[in-house]
């Protein structure tokens, strides 16, 4: 974030700069205009990634419509007014559809918003092609230039853990990421639609740790308190009902 992006372009007092001069006692002197913080807040937005669809998402307009997801929601607002005093991350998993991305990115949202926080939001799929795409001889980034983003930022988002089953020596670079982070007492929130133990009912056939490897779920142990999301489809159940309704 740069001065020039300070100010908002519409203000009347500063006219966009973030500054407004004014004269005291034969001298002119500057101080920050009153939008200059509101500029700031966007930029910070702008910059952590968050995906078009979910960049109106907070934790007041979740829909929380069971016990289960009323606690996610309860574990996020704590995370959030707690921080940064708060001893690990979040790991919300369950089944597609649950609210798990809306929860991530709210908190995201709500810290770069309220407490100044500077974080990311980085895909996995998306993540493990940039570092698959770093190895090749012609590749335009190398990996630390890929991975250094991430590891130094304040807050990450790490959103469909899983999503896409890595080659090994993928998987030892992403658990040199989340170690580093550990290390470096930074907070990580993820999400997946995989669990621990396998439950019928989702149709999913795998466990995270067969998504991910033993060695990152047990780094995620350390670093993030389980949040389940449970309840029916979102997606499929009110916003399939909204859509079909207009015909």
């Amino acid at each position: 974030m740069t001065d020039e992006v300070l100010g908002s372009e519409d203000c009347p007092l500063c006219g966009g700069t973030g500054w407004v001069l004014e004269a005291s006692d034969g001298r002119r002197q500057a101080h920050p205009c009153v939008c200059r913080n509101a500029a700031i807040v966007r930029a910070r937005l702008e910059a952590a990634g968050i995906p078009q669809r979910y960049r109106d998402c907070t934790l007041d307009n979740f829909s929380d419509n069971n016990l289960s997801l009323t606690r996610a929601r309860a574990a996020a607002r704590e995370f959030v007014d707690t921080y940064p005093a708060v001893d690990a991350g979040l790991l919300l998993v369950g089944p597609a559809g649950r609210g798990k991305t809306h929860l991530a990115c709210a908190i995201l949202s709500e810290l770069a918003r309220t407490k100044g926080v500077t974080g990311l939001y980085v895909d996995f799929s998306d993540l493990l092609m940039k570092i698959q795409t770093s190895f090749r001889p012609d590749a335009d980034a190398s990996k630390e230039s890929v991975l250094t983003p991430y590891a130094e930022i304040e807050f990450l988002v790490l959103d469909e853990l899983g999503a896409s089953k890595p080659h090994a020596w993928v998987l030892d670079v992403l658990y040199s990421l989340l170690n580093t982070r550990y290390n470096r007492k930074k907070l990580t929130v993820a999400t997946s639609n995989f669990e621990d133990e396998i439950d019928p009912s989702t149709g999913e056939r795998e466990r995270l740790e067969d998504r991910i490897g033993y060695r990152l779920r047990s780094r995620l142990y350390e670093m993030c308190l389980m949040v389940p999301l449970r309840g029916n489809d979102f997606r499929k159940d009110v916003l399939g009902t909204r859509i079909r309704s207009r015909f």
